[in-house]
């Protein structure tokens, strides 16, 4: 196995990566996720006969390049049940091995002895009628579907759970400014992991130098956590400042405009806020 050959097997993981996320746009289930990139893995194997010994790579590379897009790069990591993730990972994996090593290492051509290819239809055809009929492991999977699937009002609940469990101990201010930060966190994040080529474009064409999870404009790359102490600071002090002043009508549109000018992201800001308010009500 030479560079070549890695190179070639890192760009069809990569292509694999947009495609899958291209199918997921359009609604995947959970054993879509799995049998989708194994049926890749055998297609590509009769396209590329030469790389068919070594195709193995790009499953591995795919599921590395599917991890550092969620949980590294959009941040969608933060909204998924992990446990479900991980066990569609483990589960590609497994049934990418199986297919590799007694099917694609067993035959000069794909698709030229269906005796044996035909005990691998049984096996994807037998753990899809598993996943079907495996009403709990979908109900676990429920906060992964599409967003059309689930309300919004969940996907901010499961968010604010998520963002509190990891950045709580930053967020310690008065109740108001504390649940407006996660607002725009949850703002932030659904914007970029929800809009994500709108957010390439930004980055790359429009040179928008915004990092952290609260997507601060600097000249210089900042962390998600001293972006949250930015954006703390800044909603502290301005809230001292209407406490001190005679003006007091408003706080809460006040403290918004401080990061944010445009009314749909004023009132989306809002709507994420109410959501929390009447979760930490119950």
């Amino acid at each position: 196995m030479n560079l070549l050959i890695i190179l070639l097997e890192l760009l069809l993981a990569f292509f694999m990566l947009l495609l899958m996320n291209l199918l997921k746009e359009k609604g995947l289930n959970r054993i879509d996720t799995i049998i989708i990139p194994n049926l890749s893995l055998i297609i590509l194997s009769s396209l590329f006969i030469k790389l068919k010994d070594y195709m193995i790579l790009m499953l591995l590379f795919y599921i590395v390049f599917d991890f550092i897009y969620v949980f590294l790069i959009t941040k969608q990591g933060l909204f998924k049940n992990e446990k479900v993730y991980y066990q569609n990972s483990f589960l590609t994996l497994i049934l990418g091995l199986i297919i590799y090593n007694f099917f694609l290492l067993k035959v000069d051509s794909v698709f030229v002895d269906m005796d044996v290819f035909k005990n691998f239809i049984w096996i994807l055809i037998i753990m899809y009628f598993y996943q079907k009929l495996n009403i709990k492991s979908i109900n676990l999977d429920k906060f992964e579907s599409d967003n059309k699937d689930r309300t919004y009002q969940e996907f901010v609940v499961v968010s604010f759970a998520r963002l509190k469990n990891k950045y709580g101990y930053l967020i310690k201010t008065n109740e108001n400014t504390e649940d407006l930060l996660y607002s725009f966190m949850i703002y932030e994040t659904y914007k970029k992991s929800h809009n994500y080529p709108l957010y390439i474009k930004e980055k790359i064409i429009n040179k928008n130098k915004s990092y952290g999870i609260m997507n601060i404009e600097n000249d210089i790359k900042i962390t998600d956590e001293e972006s949250i102490i930015i954006v703390k600071e800044l909603l502290e002090n301005k809230y001292n400042k209407i406490k001190r002043s005679k003006d007091k009508e408003n706080i809460l549109d006040k403290l918004i405009k401080e990061k944010y000018k445009d009314k749909n992201s004023i009132l989306e800001i809002k709507n994420i806020l109410n959501i929390i308010k009447e979760f930490k009500s119950k």
